[in-house]
């Protein structure tokens, strides 16, 4: 038996080439709109009021025509899903209900309708182009993160001193520089790609954000290994011989310390960072405040171990006006041991014999969402961050799509003999398919 390419080629209507095209803007606007989070900000900043939940809305009654490829999510997310608003709500129902505990359960569900949404509107054919703009995102944060340094709370008085750009939080803005170095550094000339990770390391430096520049390092640290930076040894030895004669003979962070200190109108939280880091005994207000409710978050998870304290308890305790900058604590504090396992298997869920990507970014992923959730308790609420767990279960999806028609199409075209393709001869066809038939069909033996 034989069979054609060309048998199930199906012309489209033009309805459907419309809604193709409608479907790929809508992932292009989504994307940079949440991923640089433009909503957030331009709320913040009193720019623009509407509040960051309606542009959620907005963007998923648009992608209402997409709604049945939701069907197709991966099942492992589905069921991490599942159970993540079974223990939310078991812990509404039993625990608390109180206004707190309200906001925070409509949060969660929003976060994976959201989910749900930017799943849905990726398509195979859009996905490089998603990375293009995640690309253009990163260069952006980069020149806001410069442009802050040099000119502090130039993008909003509410930043907390250090450089955050458009995510304000300085934080957020170098967890997204390393997630979109994750997914971008592949698309970027093979020979470029070690200018395009320095770039990017200078800008999470712009941040002083510690978990971000751990991150990147290891991040740097496991592409060198896979290759996926230049081949060149020399360019590695180099780029190390600089470094360490740089620091042998300055001390940039003592002269950045007293440039930034001596310069009128210059944040001191900077300055306090830089002093950190160039005395790491040294402990700066946020150190102090991350270890005092780390010690709060233990203190309630022993009191109630198995069935935690309730939704949102970390949000109502009053030692403290911040929660627990760690997200392992946060859902043990809520739900007790179970909660322990909530971000790992939200990672798990689109990592998991993810075959769409490449195994360097699946592994880069992996390690720096679980290192973050020791730095961050607000991981799965954040737009940049959930964009890319959309994007990797796409990935994920469409490849399994591929594997899985080409297998039920073209099975019965395999020669069992031979296990080649066979075509007909390309008799009253059109040229193109005749075509796909010279290439295709084995070298003819003289």
């Amino acid at each position: 038996m034989s069979i054609t390419l060309f048998q199930f080629a199906t012309k489209k209507s033009g309805l459907q080439t419309f809604l193709d095209r409608y479907q790929y803007i809508l992932s292009i606007v989504a994307t940079f709109l949440f991923f640089s989070d433009l909503p957030d900000y331009l709320h913040t900043t009193a720019m623009l009021p509407l509040n960051p939940l309606a542009w959620i809305g907005i963007f998923i009654f648009l992608s209402l025509p997409f709604i049945k490829k939701i069907a197709t999510i991966p099942k492992p997310l589905i069921i991490w899903m599942v159970l993540y608003i079974v223990i939310s709500m078991l812990s509404l129902a039993t625990i608390s209900s109180d206004e707190a505990s309200m906001k925070e359960i409509r949060m969660r569900v929003l976060s994976l309708a959201f989910l749900c949404m930017m799943y849905a509107l990726y398509e195979q054919k859009s996905l490089k182009h998603v990375k293009y703009v995640i690309l253009a995102v990163v260069l952006m944060s980069v020149g806001n993160d410069f442009f802050e340094l040099l000119n502090p709370k130039v993008f909003t008085e509410l930043n907390v001193g250090r450089p955050g750009g458009f995510y304000i939080n300085p934080n957020k803005s170098g967890c997204a520089l390393v997630l979109g170095l994750i997914f971008t550094i592949d698309i970027v000339k093979k020979q470029h790609r070690w200018l395009y990770l320095l770039v990017v390391g200078a800008g999470i430096a712009c941040t002083f954000s510690r978990g971000s520049l751990l991150g990147w390092t290891l991040c740097a640290l496991f592409l060198t290994i896979a290759r996926v930076l230049s081949d060149k040894r020399r360019t590695v030895l180099i780029s190390i011989v600089s470094l360490v004669l740089l620091l042998a003979l300055t001390n940039p962070l003592k002269n950045a310390a007293d440039f930034f200190g001596g310069n009128e109108g210059a944040s001191w939280d900077v300055v306090d960072r830089l002093e950190q880091f160039q005395n790491p005994s040294l402990e700066d207000d946020s150190a102090k405040e991350r270890k005092a409710v780390v010690g709060y978050a233990w203190l309630m998870f022993g009191n109630h171990p198995f069935w935690g304290n309730g939704l949102a308890s970390t949000h109502k305790w009053t030692v403290s006006e911040v929660s627990t900058h760690n997200m392992y604590l946060l859902y043990m504090a809520d739900h007790g041991i179970l909660g322990f396992i909530i971000l790992p298997g939200a990672i798990w869920a689109v990592a998991w014999r993810n075959r769409g990507e490449p195994g360097f970014r699946i592994l880069c992923f992996v390690v720096f969402m679980s290192l973050w959730g020791i730095f961050s308790h607000d991981i799965l609420e954040e737009k940049y961050i959930l964009c890319t767990f959309a994007l990797l279960a796409a990935m994920n999806t469409n490849q399994q799509w591929y594997h899985k028609y080409s297998h039920d199409r073209f099975q019965a075209a395999q020669a069992p003999e031979h296990g080649r393709l066979i075509l007909p001869p390309a008799r009253n066809q059109p040229s193109i398919e005749s075509g796909y038939s010279q290439r295709l069909l084995p070298p003819s033996r003289k």
